[in-house]
């Protein structure tokens, strides 16, 4: 499986995983906000590291804005991003690459850094409502990277700097 992702900067990545560790939570690998949802890929690995380098020229940096802390029925809590027509377009360019392993988000995608998975949901809402504020209010996305699951663990496989032509 491979994700597309966008890593925080380390004060936000540090924070984050302060809070699952005080909270007893975690989501899938470190903090992360997925500009696609997880995929196979059938071919071999410097196809796809080519085909989203094609994808990728031309997007440029963006402003992701942050807050607040929410939670979904399925019993995840979630800190909410917003990136405007940037965040939006690259989204959309990046559907194609590949089938989702999963349909969990569809056309309504809400951007978001995952601090719990597999709460109760009445938990998971309790928690939400609990949260300090993120150590910032935003920050901007200038790279992308390419990730690949190993049971429980993300390794990363490739970094794409965004804004080159």
């Amino acid at each position: 499986m491979y994700g597309v992702l966008v890593w925080p900067p380390a004060r936000l990545r540090a924070f984050m995983e302060e809070l699952q560790a005080a909270h007893g939570v975690k989501g899938f690998g470190p903090p992360h906000l997925n500009l696609r949802q997880p995929f196979d890929w059938p071919y071999e690995e410097e196809a796809l590291r080519i085909a989203l380098e094609g994808i990728l020229r031309g997007h440029a940096p963006f402003r992701l804005r942050l807050g607040p802390w929410g939670a979904w029925p399925q019993g995840v809590v979630y800190l909410r991003a917003y990136g405007g027509e940037a965040f939006r377009r690259l989204h959309h360019a990046l559907e194609p690459l590949a089938p989702p392993l999963k349909e969990i988000e569809g056309p309504s995608y809400i951007p978001h850094l995952t601090l719990a998975l597999g709460l109760p949901p009445e938990a998971a809402e309790a928690l939400a409502r609990s949260l300090p504020p993120p150590p910032m209010g935003s920050f901007t996305v200038r790279e992308v990277a390419l990730v690949r699951s190993e049971g429980e663990e993300l390794v990363e496989v490739a970094r794409f700097p965004l804004g080159f032509p």
